[in-house]
C-alpha cells in the first residue's frame, strides 16, 4: 500500500502555475535559509513561485522512497498501477504489446497516456519511438526509462495542468524526483518470483554521491540499476481461472491450429472468381494432409473445440499445431539505468548543475511460425508506391494441387522457421543550466537534450521472392519451406527526440494582508523530432504479412508562461496562471485560475478552473503513415454478425483486412476544460481527511477513424473501403443477380480526425489517521479510493453520450471505443513501525465490469443483453460468441477483485536494511476474463502472479 501524505500539514499541492520547474528538488535544497521566525519558502511541484507553506488549489499525491519500498514494486509501472486515480488505457509491458510493445504508460482518470504528463526532476521526458494509432496512446511516454531505485519521490498532479506545463497535461501530471544532495554509497539487491518459481525478476542499483552542496558548494551523485525479468509461458502461470477458460475459451486445449506443415487445400469453387471453399457444406473442396505424428492428430469436434457448426473442421482429421506453446505470460527482459547529477556552487548567488542519463531495455517475445492461408488475399505493403494484394494460389496441374481440374489456396505453417520478436529501447537525456538569485529575482535556464531510440526485429517474416517461386517454378511447398531464403529478420528503426531551451523567474510584487503577491514568468523553446524507418525489404513489398509504419517529422515549439499568487487575507489566496504556446499550425493560450479558503484551523476549501489543450502528435500529422492488419465484421456482407446474406461467406462475418492510417496535418489540437472542488478537515491532530471532485471534458479528440464505422458507413466513405471487383464475389440479390459495390471486404483505408468529445468526472477521498502506540510504537493508517461518476464519449460530433462507468464502454455503447472503467478503485493500508521493525498490511480492490450491451449510440435497446454467451433476443448483432460463458457467469461481467499485500522491514543490522513483501498474500486468482483467454487476465486490471515474493537488501557504506 502506497501511504501518500494527504493532510493540509503534509500535503504536496500543486497550484496554478505555468512552465514546468527544472530540478525542483534541488531548488529546494539550495534555498536560503530563512530566519528562525519565518517559515521557509520553497518550489513546490506545479509553481514557479516559492511559497511558505505547501497546499494550494490543485491536489497532488506524494510518494516517498519508503513509502514506494513497501509496496514491493519492480518497477514504475507496477507503482502506479496501485494508484486509484489510474485508470484503463495504459502499455503493459509483459508481453508483445503490438504498436507499443516494450513500454510501459501511464493514464491519469482513464483518459489515455497520450493526455498525461510524465516529468523527471520537473522537466518533460521525450515521448519514445512509436506511433501507436489506439485511441489516447498516440504519444507513448514509456515509464522504463525511470529508474526505481534513483526516485526520492514521486508527485502526482491531479488536476488539469496544461497551463502550468503545455500540452499532453489535461488529465495531469507525474513528476518523479530523482535523489539530491546526497552523500555516502549504498547498494540494493532484490530478487522475486511468485510460488511457483515464475514471473521472476532479480535487482540490482546502487548509489553514490559525494560532497554538500551547502558546505562544500557541491554535490556529485550516481546511480545505477540493472534487472532482468524471465520467460513464463502461459502453462506455468498457475494463478488464472484456468477451469473456465478451459471451458469457454478452449485455452490451453488440444486444439490449437489447423495450419501446420501439413497442408490445407481449397479447391476454387468458380473458375477465375478466386472464391474457395472453407466451409463443412463444401468440405468436398477441401483437402488436408496428415502425415504428422499420430499424437498430433485431432478429430474436429463442435463442443470440444468450440467450432462453429459451419466450420470445416467438424468431423475432419487433421495434424494439429500447438500454438499454446508459444504464447507468454510474462516475456523475458533486460534493463539497465545509468543517472548522474553534478551541482556546483559557482558564486553565493549562482548554481550550475547538470544531469546524465542513459537507459537500455531489452525484450524478447516468443512466436508462433509464419503461416499463408489463401482463401483470400492479404495486403503486402510498400512505402514507395500502393499496397498490393497477394494471393498464392496454385494452378491445375501443380505438384501439391491435388484438385485435376481446378484452381487451389493453400493453409500451411512453416513450422522448420521460429517466430517471436526482439525489442530494444535506448534513452540518452543530457540537461545542464544554472540557477541563482538575483536582486529580488530567484531564475533559472536549462538546456534539455533527451533521444529515444528503438531497434525491433520480427524474426522468420516470409520472404515473398522466395514464396512465389512455388507457382513461377512449380516448387512443392516443402520444398519452399526447405529454402534457406524463405524467411528473414526484419529490423525497423526510429528514434524520438527533444530538444529545450528553458528560462523562468519569479520574484514579489509588494504584499497583501495575506501576504507577499508572488509574480513567476518565462519563456520556452522546443525542437520534437520523430523518425521511423521499416526495413528496406518491408519497404519495397518484398515481406508478406508485416506492415510498415514510416513517420519523418519535426516541429518547433515556442512557449510563455505567466503566474500570479494574490494572498488576499490570511484565510484566502487565488491562484492565476496563463500559457501561451505556438506551434507551426496552431497557436494557444489556456488560463487556470484557483482559490483557497481557510475557513478555520480544521478546514479548508479549494477549488480550481482550468483550460487545456493537446497538441496532435507529431505520429498524426507528419510525413509517412502506419499500416496495420486488423479483424472485424463486415456489416455490408454480414450485418448481424453471425449469418452472411446470399453471395457472402462466414469469413465475412470475422474478416482479417489491411489498413492504412494516414496522417493528417490538418488536425487540430484538442482542447479541455477542467474544474475541481475540494475541502481539507483535520478534526483532531492525527486525522485529516482529504476531498476531492474533479470534472474533465475534452473536445475534439484527435482520432484514427474507425474501420468498422467506415465499412458500416459506405455512403459516407465510398472511397476508402477496397472491396473485390469480381461480380462473380458479390452479393446476390432475390434473382440471384450480383449487387455493385458488395463484393469481399479486402482493405480499409482510414486517416486521423478531430472527432467527439470525452467527459469524467469523479471523487477522490483520502483519510489519513496516525496513532501513537507509546513503548509499542506508532500506527499510520491510510484509505485512498477513486470513485467514477461518469465517464462519457461521443465518437463523433452530435452523437450520444453515455455514462459508460462500471462497464467496457465499447461493449455498452457500441458506438464508441472505450475501454474498461471501473467505478471503484481503492487501498486501505495500515504501517506499524516500533524501533528497528517496520509492517504494512495493504489491500486493494478494483470493482466489476459489466459486459452488456446497452446501446449503439441513439438506439437504446429495450433490454440490454450479454455480449458472450448465448440467449440474447433475435436482433442482436455482432456478438462475441462462446456459448459456454452463459454456464459460468450469470451476469455478464467480470467480478470485482480484492488482495491483500504484506511489507516487513528489518533495520537492526548496522548499515543495513532487509525487507520482505508478499504481493496477493491470500494467493487470490484473477477474475475469468473471456477477452484474455491467453493470458489469462485482464493485463490492464489484474495480474496472474499469485501470491508473490520479494526480498530486498539494503547496504550503506
Amino acid at each position: 500500500m502506497i501511504k501518500q501524505q494527504l493532510v493540509i500539514k503534509r500535503s504536496v499541492i500543486a497550484v496554478s502555475v505555468a512552465l514546468a520547474s527544472a530540478s525542483i528538488a534541488q531548488a529546494q535544497t539550495q534555498s536560503a535559509q530563512p530566519a528562525a521566525a519565518a517559515p521557509q519558502k520553497v518550489f513546490v511541484t506545479g509553481s514557479n513561485i516559492k511559497r511558505a507553506d505547501k497546499e494550494g488549489s490543485s491536489p497532488v499525491s506524494t510518494l516517498n522512497a519508503k513509502q514506494i519500498a513497501a509496496t514491493g514494486a519492480n518497477t514504475v509501472a507496477e507503482l502506479l498501477s496501485t494508484i486509484p486515480a489510474f485508470g484503463s488505457g495504459t502499455s503493459v509491458d509483459i508481453v508483445d504489446g503490438g504498436f507499443s510493445a516494450g513500454a510501459s504508460t501511464a493514464s491519469l482518470r482513464g483518459l489515455g497516456s497520450s493526455s498525461t504528463l510524465i516529468l523527471l526532476n520537473g522537466r518533460r521526458i521525450t515521448a519514445s519511438a512509436y506511433a501507436d494509432p489506439n485511441q489516447g496512446k498516440s504519444a507513448v511516454y514509456d515509464l522504463n526509462t525511470i529508474p526505481v531505485s534513483a526516485i526520492e519521490r514521486v508527485e502526482i498532479f491531479k488536476d488539469g495542468a496544461s497551463a502550468v506545463y503545455g500540452s499532453d497535461a489535461i488529465a495531469g501530471v507525474i513528476n518523479f524526483i530523482t535523489k539530491t544532495n546526497y552523500q555516502g554509497t549504498e547498494i540494493t539487491a532484490s530478487t522475486s518470483a511468485n510460488d511457483d518459481g515464475e514471473f521472476a525478476r532479480r535487482n540490482i542499483s546502487g548509489v553514490t554521491g559525494f560532497g554538500d552542496l551547502q558546505n562544500d558548494g557541491y554535490n556529485g551523485f550516481l546511480s545505477f540499476d540493472i534487472s532482468s525479468r524471465d520467460q513464463t509461458g502461459i502453462r506455468d502461470a498457475k494463478d488464472v481461472k484456468q477451469e473456465i477458460y478451459a471451458d469457454v475459451n478452449q485455452r490451453l486445449g488440444e486444439y490449437g491450429s489447423y495450419l501446420t506443415n501439413q497442408p490445407f487445400f481449397f479447391r476454387e469453387r468458380t473458375s477465375g472468381a478466386k472464391n474457395f471453399s472453407t466451409t463443412l457444406a463444401n468440405g468436398a473442396g477441401i483437402i488436408n494432409r496428415t502425415g504428422c505424428d499420430s499424437s498430433q492428430l485431432v478429430t474436429g469436434n463442435r463442443d470440444k473445440h468450440n467450432l462453429t457448426a459451419t466450420s470445416m473442421l467438424n468431423g475432419r482429421t487433421f495434424c494439429n499445431y500447438d500454438t499454446w506453446n508459444n504464447y507468454e505470460a510474462q516475456s523475458k527482459g533486460n534493463d539497465a539505468n545509468l543517472l548522474g547529477k553534478f551541482t556546483y556552487q559557482l558564486t553565493p548567488d549562482i548554481t550550475a548543475f547538470t544531469e546524465l542519463a542513459y537507459t537500455r531495455t531489452e525484450r524478447e517475445y516468443r512466436g508462433n511460425s509464419k503461416t499463408i492461408l489463401s482463401t483470400s488475399p492479404t495486403t503486402v505493403f510498400r512505402t514507395n508506391g500502393l499496397p498490393s494484394n497477394y494471393q498464392l494460389i496454385l494452378p491445375v496441374g501443380h505438384p501439391d494441387n491435388p484438385f485435376p481440374d481446378a484452381r487451389s489456396a493453400v493453409g500451411y505453417r512453416f513450422t522448420n522457421i521460429d517466430g517471436g520478436a526482439k525489442n530494444v529501447n535506448e534513452s540518452g537525456r543530457f540537461l545542464a543550466g544554472l540557477r541563482g538569485t538575483t536582486g529580488q529575482f530567484d531564475w533559472e535556464t536549462g538546456l534539455l537534450l533527451n533521444r529515444s531510440e528503438r531497434t525491433e526485429t520480427n524474426h522468420g517474416m516470409l520472404y515473398r521472392p522466395t514464396v512465389d517461386r512455388i507457382v513461377s517454378e512449380g516448387r512443392t511447398l516443402a520444398e519452399t519451406a526447405a529454402d534457406p531464403s524463405v524467411a528473414r529478420d526484419v529490423i525497423n528503426t526510429g528514434f524520438a527526440q527533444v530538444s529545450q531551451l528553458d528560462a523562468k523567474a519569479s520574484t514579489t510584487l509588494g504584499q497583501l494582508a495575506g501576504g507577499d503577491i508572488g509574480l513567476a514568468f518565462g519563456g520556452e523553446i522546443r525542437q520534437e523530432k520523430l523518425s521511423m524507418n521499416p526495413d528496406y525489404e518491408t519497404q519495397v513489398g518484398n515481406i508478406i504479412g508485416l506492415a510498415n509504419t514510416l513517420v519523418e517529422g519535426r516541429r518547433m515549439v515556442k512557449s510563455a508562461f505567466v503566474e500570479l499568487r494574490t494572498p488576499f487575507t490570511k484565510n484566502f489566496e487565488m491562484d492565476f496562471a496563463g500559457r501561451w504556446d505556438k506551434y507551426p499550425t496552431e497557436t494557444s493560450f489556456v488560463p487556470k485560475v484557483g482559490a483557497k479558503f481557510i475557513a478555520n484551523d480544521k478546514l479548508t476549501f479549494r477549488a480550481s478552473y482550468a483550460e487545456g489543450f493537446r497538441a496532435p502528435a507529431l505520429s498524426q500529422i507528419a510525413e509517412g503513415g502506419v499500416q496495420s492488419f486488423t479483424t472485424l465484421t463486415d456489416t455490408v456482407r454480414c450485418p448481424d454478425g453471425k449469418n452472411p446474406l446470399p453471395g457472402g461467406d462466414s469469413s465475412d462475418c470475422s474478416r482479417g483486412i489491411s489498413s492504412m492510417s494516414a496522417a493528417n496535418p490538418n488536425l487540430k489540437p484538442e482542447t479541455s476544460k477542467s474544474y475541481s472542488f475540494g475541502a481539507i478537515f483535520a478534526p483532531t491532530r492525527n486525522l485529516d481527511v482529504l476531498i476531492d471532485y474533479y470534472r474533465i471534458r475534452k473536445e475534439d479528440e484527435t482520432a484514427l477513424l474507425s474501420a468498422s464505422y467506415v465499412v458500416s458507413h459506405p455512403e459516407l466513405y465510398q472511397d476508402l473501403a477496397i472491396r473485390d471487383t469480381n461480380p462473380l464475389n458479390a452479393l446476390v440479390d432475390g434473382n440471384g443477380n450480383p449487387i455493385p459495390g458488395t463484393g469481399p471486404l479486402n482493405a480499409v483505408n482510414r486517416y486521423y480526425v478531430n472527432q467527439g468529445a470525452t467527459e469524467v468526472s469523479g471523487i477522490d477521498l483520502e483519510v489519513a489517521h496516525r496513532l501513537s502506540l507509546g513503548d509499542m510504537g506508532r500506527l499510520s493508517t491510510k484509505f485512498d479510493w477513486s470513485y467514477q461518476l461518469r465517464y462519457k464519449r461521443a465518437e463523433r460530433p452530435g452523437e450520444r453520450e453515455a455514462n459508460l462507468v462500471g462497464t467496457n464502454g465499447g461493449l455498452s455503447d457500441w458506438a464508441t471505443s472505450v475501454g474498461d472503467i471501473p467505478r471503484h478503485r481503492a487501498t486501505l493500508s495500515t504501517n506499524w513501525t516500533r524501533d528497528v521493525h517496520s509492517v504494512t498490511l495493504t489491500g486493494e480492490f478494483v470493482s466489476r465490469i459489466s459486459m452488456l450491451r446497452r446501446s449503439d449510440d441513439f438506439d437504446i435497446y429495450p433490454v440490454p443483453y450479454c455480449y458472450y454467451g448465448k440467449g440474447q433476443p433475435s436482433s442482436a448483432y455482432s456478438l462475441g460468441g462462446l456459448e459456454k460463458f452463459s454456464n459460468w457467469v450469470s451476469d455478464c461481467s467480470v467480478p470485482y477483485w480484492a488482495t491483500m499485500h504484506v511489507a516487513y522491514s528489518y533495520t537492526g543490522f548496522k548499515n543495513w536494511t532487509l525487507s520482505a513483501n508478499i504481493r496477493n498474500l491470500l494467493d487470490k486468482a484473477a477474475p475469468y476474463d473471456p477477452r484474455y483467454p491467453e493470458q489469462g487476465f485482464n493485463t490492464q486490471l489484474h495480474n496472474g502472479q499469485g501470491r508473490y515474493f520479494r526480498l530486498t537488501a539494503n547496504y550503506k557504506f
